[in-house]
C-alpha cells in the first residue's frame, strides 16, 4: 500500500488498480487539511477512509485497536458536523469544491 504507516505519498485514489489516478495532489490535499483543521492522526484516518479501508484494516495499518480507530472517527464526525464515512468523504470534496471556485 503506497505511504505506509507514515503518510508518506497521497493515499487518495479512484481506483486502487490504478494507483496513478489521484484525486488531490499533494498541495490539495495539505490545503484541504489545513482548511479543515485535521490533526495528523485525523489525516490518517481520512487518507484510509479514501481508499475504502475498513476500521480493522485501518487499525491493522496505523498500529492501533479498532475501538480506538472508532473514536476517531466519532470525533471526527463531529468536528465536521457529519453522520459517517460517507458523508465525512462528501464534505471533504465539498470543502475542495468550494475552496478552489467550483
Amino acid at each position: 500500500m503506497a505511504g505506509g504507516r507514515n503518510g508518506g505519498s497521497l493515499l487518495l485514489y479512484i481506483d486502487k488498480e490504478e494507483s496513478n489516478t489521484r484525486i488531490f495532489s499533494e498541495q490539495e490535499w495539505a490545503k484541504l487539511v489545513s482548511e479543515l483543521s485535521l490533526s495528523p492522526r485525523q489525516e490518517q484516518i481520512v487518507r484510509y477512509l479514501f481508499d475504502g479501508l475498513a476500521d480493522k484494516q485501518i487499525a491493522l495499518s496505523m498500529e492501533i485497536a479498532v475501538p480506538t480507530v472508532r473514536t476517531h472517527l466519532t470525533r471526527l464526525f463531529s468536528k465536521l458536523h457529519v453522520n459517517d464515512r460517507s458523508e465525512l468523504i462528501l464534505h471533504v470534496f465539498r470543502e475542495f469544491r468550494r475552496n478552489n471556485g467550483h
